[in-house]
């Protein structure tokens, strides 16, 4: 049996320390939107959502995130090459508006812009809560 996917994948999710707070980073700087979200979930009294791009009937299908509250485990620090997901990198259109846009609202970046496997360029920065993202432009062809 073979499986057919469609063209995007559906979401990645993050254990956060402060949900809310994270969601509205994402909202600040990558302009992403909340498609749905939870209750507030016991034992922490945070809720779970879902956020991604705005597209014409709220959210596209698929490039979300799912922000969830993190169990009461501590986070241990991880290098980008550790085992594990290391990374979300999220496809824009026009890089040098999104960098701009990034730098314009103090987000940390990760090293500098770089040559993309595959073709393209990007550049890594973290969020609110440390995760590592990156922001991808394709080369066009």
């Amino acid at each position: 049996m073979q499986m057919n996917f469609i063209d995007a994948l559906d979401h990645v999710a993050i254990a956060a320390d402060d949900t809310q707070s994270l969601v509205k980073w994402y909202e600040r700087m990558l302009g992403l939107v909340v498609a749905a979200q939870t209750e507030p979930q016991n034992p922490s009294g945070q809720r779970t959502y879902l956020v991604g791009p705005p597209g014409e009937e709220g959210v596209t299908r698929g490039m979300m995130l799912e922000i969830m509250p993190r169990n009461e485990h501590v986070r241990r620090p991880r290098d980008s090459h550790d085992p594990g997901i290391s990374h979300v990198a999220w496809r824009v259109d026009d890089f040098d508006a999104a960098y701009a846009h990034l730098s314009a609202n103090g987000v940390g970046f990760v090293g500098a812009v770089v040559q993309a496997v595959g073709g393209g360029r990007l550049i890594s920065f973290v969020d609110c809560e440390g995760n590592l993202m990156q922001i991808v432009e394709r080369s066009r062809g």
